[in-house]
């Protein structure tokens, strides 16, 4: 059976997350030639941190601004840390990670060179020797990792591969193992479990999960025993996260129905209560009134697009229309989130074949 939308939109989100899609760049091969220590630097032995596994807090770090010459960053705090253990060497763990995409993440704007030097310049106040160097040849493998993860990701699933849901879920576990692969052939094992382990231990619950949904040989109570069973097998910290998820979950869904049964927002607010404290109720009911205003009107936006669409326009004047409906009835800040219903929309439309 074919998924609603607004189940659809946040699945998608968690599928893009289990394959480790975030925020890429295109990778200059000048600017990279450009920074010949990156991958001339001796690689010392790491100190490797409390695997992320078992701790995902974060360090405290220092209050840093950015550089004020790189565009995007300026008069923002540097993200992550760089710490070094007793011994002067480098300390793998995710805020290094953070760190890595807080720099990176100005390439688009500032270019890479640019950002490799910011970056390097910061990390010499940071950072004694021998840590400095193997900060060094580590941020030469991540840029290696992320320009082969770019091509990895960007590479387009065949027809066959989306035809069925059976089918989209096998294609997201290759991905998904894939680039765990990668990720080993560009880090040594230590530094590909400080920062990357959290993230696929997540992501193979998050997929196991999903299989574990899709199967028709289990009753609803077998696969709740079965998500228990999965859910155990997460770290402590992460299991305890997870459950709180599913606890917020299903409390939604409670209220989503009572919102359905016609309750009133008293009656929704005595519920949240239940588990909420006073100021948390009232944030969570703004923002359940948000969403249901941003729901209507967007169901306002879908009928009008549907007339449009039947009044004999070219595609090209469809378009044009659709766009001035989108401002119209839109701010700056929801264009975006239309686009993204859109695009769901048009698939749903074009292939009524149950999704992932």
């Amino acid at each position: 059976m074919a998924l609603s939308l607004r189940t659809t939109v946040p699945l998608l989100v968690l599928a893009g997350s289990v394959a480790g899609l975030t925020l890429y760049w295109q990778w200059p091969d000048a600017a990279l030639s450009a920074t010949p220590a990156a991958s001339a630097a001796v690689k010392a032995p790491l100190s490797v941190a409390p695997s992320p596994l078992l701790v995902t807090t974060k360090p405290d770090v220092s209050t840093v601004k950015a550089p004020a010459s790189l565009p995007g960053l300026q008069d923002t705090e540097v993200d992550g840390d760089l710490r070094a253990d007793s011994a002067g060497n480098l300390q793998l763990n995710l805020a290094l990670r953070d760190y890595l995409d807080y720099f990176l993440s100005a390439a688009d704007q500032a270019g890479l060179e640019t950002v490799v030097e910011a970056m390097l310049a910061d990390a010499r106040g940071r950072l004694p020797e021998p840590a400095l160097g193997q900060f060094i040849g580590l941020l030469g493998d991540y840029m290696d990792y992320k320009r082969a993860s770019l091509e990895l990701l960007q590479r387009p699933l065949s027809a066959a591969q989306q035809s069925t849901s059976a089918d989209q879920l096998q294609a997201l576990q290759r991905a998904f193992e894939q680039l765990a692969q990668l990720r080993r052939a560009h880090f040594s094992s230590a530094a590909a479990e400080a920062l990357f382990g959290a993230e696929e231990a997540y992501g193979r619950y998050t997929l196991d999960n999903l299989a574990l949904m899709a199967r028709d040989d289990l009753t609803e109570q077998a696969k709740a025993l079965a998500q228990e069973r999965l859910r155990a097998q997460l770290p402590e910290a992460m299991r305890a996260s997870e459950e709180r998820q599913v606890q917020a979950q299903a409390l939604q869904a409670q209220t989503e129905k009572l919102w359905q049964e016609g309750a009133s927002e008293e009656q929704v607010r005595q519920l949240l209560a239940l588990t909420y404290d006073p100021p948390t109720v009232e944030r969570l009911l703004d923002e359940q009134r948000n969403e249901r205003a941003w729901q209507q009107r967007y169901a306002a936006y879908q009928q009008e697009l549907a007339g449009l669409q039947g009044n004999g326009l070219s595609a090209e004047d469809q378009q044009r229309e659709q766009q001035r409906l989108r401002q119209r009835l839109f701010s700056a800040e929801d264009q975006h989130r239309v686009e993204t219903y859109d695009a769901i929309v048009a698939k749903q439309q074009d292939n009524p074949s149950p999704e992932l």
